[in-house]
C-alpha cells in the first residue's frame, strides 16, 4: 500500500521529478567527465589492445565459430530455440530498451524507495550507454567489416576491413548489443558489487547470443564487450568513492531521504 501510493505521487509529481533528474544528470555528468579526463585514454588503450590481440589470435576462427553456433543442437536445446532466444535478445538488448529501460527503473526504484543512490546510478548508467552508443557506431563506419551473412554468401571475407562504409551489412565490428549491455553490467557492477554473478552472465549470455544469431564474429563480440566495459569503468569510477563514503558513514542502501540534507550529503561525498 505505501509503494503504491508513492507511485502515485511520483506519476502525479512530474515537474519536481523532472528537475530532480535534471540535477542527478549534471552531477553525474561532472563526475563521468572527471572519469574521462583522467582515466579515458587509459581504458580505451586496454580496449584497444585487448581488441588487437584477441583479432590476431581469434580472427581465423571466425567464420567456422559462427558456423559452429549456429547449426548448434542438443537435446532440449535445439539451434530454433536457441535462434528465438537469440532473437528476443536482439530485439531488447540495444539501447533503447536495455540502457533507456534499466535507468528509468533505477529512478523509479529511487524515487519509490526514497533512496538518492539510485537515481544517481541511473543517470550514470543513461551516459555510459549515450557514449557508448555513440562510439561503438563511429568504430562500426571507421572499420567496415562484413556481417556473417555476407561472408556465407562468398560475397566477402571475414578478415576483410573495408574501411568507413554506410552500408548496414559492413557493420559486424564491434558488436553493439554487446557492448550496451557491457556498459550497463559494469556500471551496476561498480556501483552495486554483489550483482556480479549476474551481471556476467548476463554479458555472457548477450554476447554467446549474437553470435547463434548470425549477426556477429566472435572477435566482434569481445571487442564489443571490452569497449563495453572500458566506457563503463571511466564513466562510473566515481561511483566506487561515492559507495565506499557512504558505507563509511553508516548510509549505504539505507533510507536515504529526498531533502535537502540528503542530496548535500550525496554531493560532498562524490565531491570531496
Amino acid at each position: 500500500m505505501i509503494v503504491a501510493t508513492k507511485f502515485f505521487t511520483i506519476t502525479c509529481a512530474p515537474r519536481k521529478n523532472i528537475l530532480t533528474i535534471l540535477r542527478s544528470f549534471r552531477s553525474s555528468w561532472r563526475s563521468c567527465k572527471r572519469g574521462i579526463r583522467t582515466k579515458g585514454l587509459r581504458y580505451l588503450g586496454l580496449w584497444l589492445a585487448f581488441s588487437l590481440c584477441s583479432g590476431l589470435l581469434l580472427l581465423r576462427y571466425d567464420e567456422q565459430a559462427v558456423l559452429s553456433a549456429t547449426q548448434f543442437g542438443s537435446g532440449w536445446f535445439t539451434a530454433e530455440r536457441l535462434k528465438f532466444a537469440a532473437r528476443l535478445i536482439h530485439e531488447f538488448g540495444d539501447f533503447e530498451f536495455f540502457i533507456v529501460g534499466l535507468s528509468f527503473t533505477l529512478f523509479l526504484l529511487g524515487k519509490v524507495f526514497s533512496n538518492s543512490y539510485f537515481p544517481r546510478i541511473a543517470s550514470c548508467l543513461f551516459i555510459a550507454g549515450a557514449i557508448s552508443g555513440v562510439g561503438v557506431q563511429v568504430v562500426k563506419f571507421a572499420v567496415g567489416r562484413p556481417r556473417p551473412p555476407l561472408v556465407q554468401q562468398g560475397k566477402a571475407r571475414a578478415s576483410s576491413f573495408t574501411g568507413p562504409n554506410l552500408s548496414p551489412k559492413y557493420r559486424s565490428y564491434p558488436s553493439g548489443h554487446s557492448t550496451c549491455v557491457a556498459t550497463a553490467c559494469t556500471v551496476l557492477v561498480l556501483a552495486l558489487p554483489r550483482l556480479m554473478p549476474l551481471a556476467v552472465i548476463v554479458a555472457m549470455v548477450a554476447g554467446a547470443s549474437r553470435v547463434v544469431y548470425n549477426y556477429h564474429f566472435p572477435t566482434d563480440v569481445l571487442s564489443g564487450l571490452a569497449l563495453g566495459m572500458a566506457v563503463g569503468g571511466m564513466c562510473s569510477i566515481h561511483l566506487i568513492r561515492l559507495r565506499r563514503r557512504l558505507v563509511r558513514k553508516g548510509q549505504w542502501l539505507t533510507a536515504l531521504r529526498q531533502n535537502h540534507s540528503s542530496t548535500q550529503e550525496l554531493s560532498a561525498a562524490d565531491h570531496p
